[in-house]
């Protein structure tokens, strides 16, 4: 009964590897292959590696193009092919598929070997209403012209203006680092001043300054249902202000060198701010008399405080990390009931500041990790044996001794990890086993630990216990414990091992005569993926 998974395992990795093999023979005699726009499409969104190449002339290209496509035009083609890498996967178009011919025939006589040539062109891409990025004369003017509720795509570019979005409307650049709207450091960049409005792939840069109250996005007060998403907002005043604004989402933003706030909540609620990148500004996040605020997997660091809460109430702050803020971590004045928990405070000059606030810093389970924590683990279960006082009146009961990181699987749950090592590579590379590499954090450090906890959906624990290899079984674990802890839905575990680079299994129990041909597909699918997949909440 043990085994009886097995056979699933080992027929997915085979045809995963089938399918790979037969796309790569699908070549036609003529050296490349052609492919409907709905496959090419199916291409792009699954392969991010894919370099796309439009042949069209130049004043076709900026009407309307696919997403990053690389554009040499057909007659420069021969003379250019030092642009293009032989071994990359290309896909080609043109506007019908006539040039594309043309052009995938020239790759394939030149040694590239992986070239797919878009049938239809860019006439049946618009016709499936597949998103075409199109270089603007002027961003407001495009705005302005548009209709409440569409979608405009911006090509990459340079625009110096000031844009008033005051419809609904969902503004898409074509690429976060070169798609760019200068403030010419004067006045705020984008103004938001409708409901309903996505800001997404700009870069976002030289707003005038913060003592004038200007931004690189200001949320007008009373607007709803705003989405800024993957920007890069640089040197500008305020980051994002928002005021009176209700269920705003800003997620994947990269935020940096604010000379004031990187990010100001007055007055709102439903504000989720979801794995952004917040480094080098001179303040951090400043939370006033707001509540129902997510804060979560989100990098705040190298300013003078992290995050501020005033007179802020009902807020959770979670899975971030808070680090080398020359002040504080989190600041919390007349702050109430505030949940945080599973965060990194890492070297902030003060870790937390607290007045007149009472804060919740578990969730009854786990706490957060302090690098200034000087409690032992004698128990072996990755919390501290005693609690860490903040203050008389907030104190994590619970501890972490390593960081919290938490990963994606395609079950649409999540795996939570605390480890005082460095997580390298995070896999889910079979319907029920997980694959990671670890490494040591300190030059110095002899020994790691994980602490897991892992959804019954993917490793079922009734159907036979849990096993943990480290590199093809040839690393002894130090020590394991895989019933740590149950809750019904998860199972905790906890495993040591020697400090050095490790690549570590963990799947059902099976005899390891089994297990060693699964760990060397598995090994093969994940090197050199690298991929941290961080899940948007704890």
């Amino acid at each position: 009964m043990k085994s009886r998974h097995l056979p699933f395992i080992l027929l997915s990795l085979l045809l995963a590897t089938s399918l790979s093999s037969l796309v790569s023979r699908r070549a036609s005699a003529s050296g490349y292959t052609d492919v409907t726009v709905f496959q090419a499409k199916a291409m792009i969104d699954t392969n991010p590696s894919l370099v796309i190449l439009d042949v069209r002339n130049d004043s076709e290209y900026v009407t309307g193009h696919i997403r990053n496509a690389k554009l040499i035009p057909l007659f420069q083609l021969n003379t250019s092919l030092n642009q293009l890498n032989p071994a990359d996967t290309i896909l080609v178009y043109c506007g019908a598929g006539g040039r594309s011919a043309s052009a995938s025939q020239i790759l394939a006589s030149n040694g590239f070997t992986h070239i797919y040539n878009m049938l239809g062109g860019i006439t049946d891409w618009t016709r499936e209403q597949y998103p075409t990025y199109i270089k603007y004369t002027s961003i407001q003017e495009a705005i302005n012209n548009a209709t409440g509720g569409n979608t405009l795509y911006v090509s990459q570019g340079f625009y110096s203006e000031h844009l008033s979005v005051n419809k609904s409307l969902a503004l898409i650049g074509e690429n976060k680092d070169t798609t760019i709207v200068d403030g010419t450091t004067n006045g705020t960049v984008f103004y938001v001043n409708a409901d309903n409005v996505t800001i997404s792939d700009f870069k976002i840069q030289y707003a005038g300054c913060a003592c004038a109250g200007y931004c690189g996005i200001n949320v007008e007060s009373h607007r709803q249902n705003i989405n800024i998403t993957s920007n890069n907002i640089f040197s500008v005043g305020f980051g994002v202000q928002m005021d009176k604004a209700q269920n705003v989402v800003i997620t994947h933003n990269n935020i940096t060198y604010c000379n004031d706030f990187c990010m100001v909540v007055h007055d709102s609620t439903e504000v989720s701010v979801l794995e952004n990148n917040i480094a080098n500004n001179l303040y951090g996040i400043n939370v006033e008399n707001s509540t129902q605020t997510t804060f979560s997997n989100n990098n705040i660091t190298n300013s003078h405080d992290g995050i501020s809460l005033t007179e802020s109430d009902n807020n959770t702050i979670t899975c971030n990390t808070i680090a080398s803020n020359g002040m504080d971590g989190i600041y919390l004045s007349q702050s109430n009931n505030n949940i945080i928990y599973h965060n990194s405070f890492q070297a902030n000059a003060r870790q937390v500041t607290t007045h007149n606030s009472i804060n919740i810093w578990d969730n009854g389970f786990e706490g957060n990790y302090w690098s200034n924590y000087t409690g032992t683990d004698t128990d072996n279960n990755g919390i501290g044996d005693t609690s860490h006082p903040i203050d008389s009146q907030n104190i994590d009961n619970y501890p972490l001794i390593g960081t919290f990181s938490s990963y994606h699987t395609p079950l649409n749950q999540d795996v939570n990890l605390v480890s005082n090592s460095t997580i390298d590579n995070f896999e889910i590379v079979a319907p029920n086993s997980i694959l990671l590499q670890v490494s040591s954090t300190t030059a110095n450090q002899t020994t790691g630990f994980c602490r897991m906890s892992i959804p019954h959906a993917l490793i079922d624990p009734a159907n036979g216990s849990i096993q943990v290899i480290i590199d093809n079984g040839q690393t002894q674990v130090l020590s394991v414990n895989t019933t740590l802890y149950d809750n019904g839905t998860y199972r905790w575990i906890y495993f040591t091992y020697q400090h050095s680079t490790h690549q570590i299994l963990i799947v059902p129990e099976y005899p390891l005569s089994l297990i060693l041909p699964l760990l060397i597909a598995a090994t093969a699918m994940a090197t050199g993926a690298h991929k941290k997949r961080r899940i948007r909440m704890c």
